[in-house]
């Protein structure tokens, strides 16, 4: 029997052995779990940090070329701007799901610098305090001028540019023009056209093909007599007044007569004239071929209309590279007529595309996308429509000030034509008081922040700089 009892003591202690080893498992188990959990979770923690600072670099990338685009000048305004397009970024990509903090600022070099930080909260990594990872980006965009750029500058030389307005626009244009050519590696052109009731295409162009001016003549006016039988004389004096400057009313002195007295002339009086001459002469001001070829640029059979005894500002300058021609047409400006945008807007067209009238530009790209070069138009006047086009002979000398319905139309399609062929167009409201135009100009606009609303010179000097930071090409350098 003492075999079989010292038989079942082993068996005890080897089951008591076996329930130590079981519980000792169990702690081993319990202190492993841990670190593989750390390991595993805290993993994933590092991938959605990493996937997150992506999406946020990115974002980041996208709103400072927004933020240097729009070409803000101030630091508070920039960074108001990038913080805006950062988060719209944001919304669209669904990243960056914590806080973010973020800063825009002008740098060096022609620079716009941007920084973004943000908070992941974490899952394994919380296991041991770590509540959440700081991630960090940085953006720098610089403005550079290796893209070539084809800009038309459609200006308002009516005569209510006169005085301030017109010496404001000289000196914007010409910054604008500086600011483009700059950089040495600069590969710009740029046409100027003057408008007011007409654009002038220049005496020289008179027998192109695309043009119809009959040919200059002179009346001969034979003398003649008339008799005089009563004078009239009057007082005056100079009383205030207003009057009208391309529909723009402003207060001035008029004479005034009174007390006016007729007499009888006895004996009458007889004056004579000898014989005269007038000379019929043709001046590069040109009117308007029937809609719809007043409104596009691709029918190279359309004529434009000239007219003799016809006055208008100066000459237009198609694209060049030469920017002391630019400057001098610039400088040239002179302020008279009424306003006729469809005009200005018309010859834009005409001078930044390659088919005729004007072929110094380069061809549209396939299928109408125009990357190389970049075509802009910039459009500034200071006012509404105060002309309409008379449908007889394509003159634009129907006062529209109460009716302007047709040159804004006319106006409306210009801009979605050109805006078709993938043409920039800036648009500039200079003191403007009209609030139809000012729709028509912002949405003439590419977008909105292609318009500019210039209630002063000051602002109508920041609006060209805003244009000439956009036109300039963005890269990211870091």
């Amino acid at each position: 029997m003492r075999p079989t009892h010292k038989l079942l003591g082993q068996v005890k202690r080897l089951g008591a052995f076996t329930r130590d080893i079981r519980g000792m498992t169990a702690v081993w188990f319990g202190l492993s779990i841990l670190p593989v959990a750390l390991l595993v979770f805290g993993g994933i923690d590092m991938a959605r940090a990493s996937s997150e600072k992506v999406l946020l670099q990115n974002a980041l990338d996208s709103a400072v070329l927004m933020a240097a685009r729009s070409g803000q000048l101030g630091n508070e305004q920039l960074d108001a701007m990038g913080d805006a397009a950062l988060q719209a970024q944001l919304q669209v990509s669904g990243g960056a799901s914590s806080t973010v903090t973020s800063t825009f600022s002008n740098g060096d070099n022609d620079s716009v610098n941007g920084v973004a930080k943000a908070k992941v909260g974490t899952l394994g990594l919380g296991l041991i305090n770590v509540d959440y990872l700081n991630i960090e980006v940085s953006t720098e965009v610089r403005r550079g001028l290796d893209e070539s750029i084809e800009l038309a500058l459609v200006l308002d030389t009516t005569g209510s540019m006169s005085g301030a307005r017109l010496t404001s626009l000289k000196s914007a244009a010409n910054n604008l023009v500086k600011a483009l050519t700059s950089d040495p590696k600069a590969n710009v052109k740029i046409a100027v056209v003057p408008f007011a009731q007409y654009v002038n295409t220049g005496v020289a162009r008179r027998n192109e093909p695309w043009m119809s001016v009959p040919a200059n003549w002179t009346q001969n006016v034979p003398g003649s007599c008339w008799t005089q039988t009563s004078k009239t004389t009057c007082q005056s004096k100079q009383v205030a007044c207003v009057k009208y400057n391309d529909g723009v009313a402003y207060n001035s002195t008029c004479t005034q007569n009174f007390n006016c007295v007729t007499v009888p002339l006895t004996p009458p009086i007889t004056h004579c004239s000898g014989p005269s001459k007038i000379n019929h002469t043709y001046h590069g001001c040109t009117g308007s071929p029937a809609y719809p070829r007043n409104v596009s640029d691709s029918d190279p059979a359309r004529r434009y209309p000239g007219y003799l005894n016809v006055t208008c500002g100066s000459v237009i300058t198609p694209l060049t590279s030469n920017m002391t021609t630019v400057k001098n047409a610039i400088n040239a400006l002179s302020a008279s007529g009424e306003t006729y945008i469809p005009s200005g807007l018309a010859w834009g067209f005409n001078v930044i595309s390659s088919p005729v009238p004007f072929t110094e530009a380069a061809p549209y790209g396939e299928d109408g996308v125009n990357s190389n070069p970049r075509k802009a138009i910039v459009l500034m006047t200071d006012g509404q429509n105060t002309q309409r086009m008379n449908h007889g002979n394509g003159m634009h000398n129907v006062n529209a000030v109460s009716n302007a319905t047709e040159p804004n139309k006319y106006t409306k399609e210009l801009c979605t034509n050109i805006k078709a062929k993938n043409i920039d167009v800036y648009t500039v409201a200079f003191e403007v008081k009209d609030n139809t135009i000012k729709k028509i100009l912002e949405d003439c606009a590419s977008s909105p922040s292609h318009y500019f609303d210039a209630s002063n010179s000051a602002q109508l000097t920041k609006a060209f700089a805003e244009i000439s930071f956009s036109l300039r090409s963005l890269y990211i350098a870091r």
